[in-house]
């Protein structure tokens, strides 16, 4: 079984191309809210910050990113409480049906949470659309130069 692989400065480079404002098709895999100069900011960051994760030297798989996702996303929701529901009013993330079902399903059997939970929720969310939609493009765009025994 082969599993395709991408040299980690080719990836790096897509990775500058998207930070740079290249968004391929990433819009297209994130809620239909997404749109406008605040979104395509959080596309940049997100691509700086997948950057960090690739060393030039080594090759990556898909899978070998999208395992940071949860990381990013929650490293996204460390900051103080108004900062978290200051970018979840920018965002218009409360006006997502696609987003509301993915925090119902964070919220499955606990008692209702609050404001403050739901805003944290909301943002972690949307940082891990973001982290899994920046990577599955990177790759997209990225050329494949060989293929690795798995």
């Amino acid at each position: 079984m082969t599993n395709d692989k991408v040299k980690g400065a080719e990836l790096l480079a897509t990775l500058e191309k998207i930070k740079g404002g290249e968004t391929y098709d990433i819009f297209n895999l994130l809620p239909d809210i997404a749109g406008g100069s605040v979104w395509l900011d959080e596309i940049k960051d997100t691509a700086m910050y997948a950057q960090g994760y690739v060393n030039a030297e080594d090759d990556y798989g898909i899978d070998d990113l999208r395992d940071y996702g949860r990381e990013y996303a929650n490293g996204q929701c460390e900051t103080y409480y108004k900062n978290i529901n200051d970018e979840v009013q920018a965002l218009s993330l409360w006006a997502s049906n696609e987003i509301d079902e993915e925090v119902a399903m964070l919220n499955e059997g606990r008692p209702y949470p609050s404001l403050t939970d739901l805003n944290s929720q909301y943002l972690f969310v949307v940082n891990r659309m973001l982290w899994d939609a920046v990577v599955d493009q990177a790759f997209q765009h990225t050329t494949q130069t060989e293929l690795v025994e798995a």
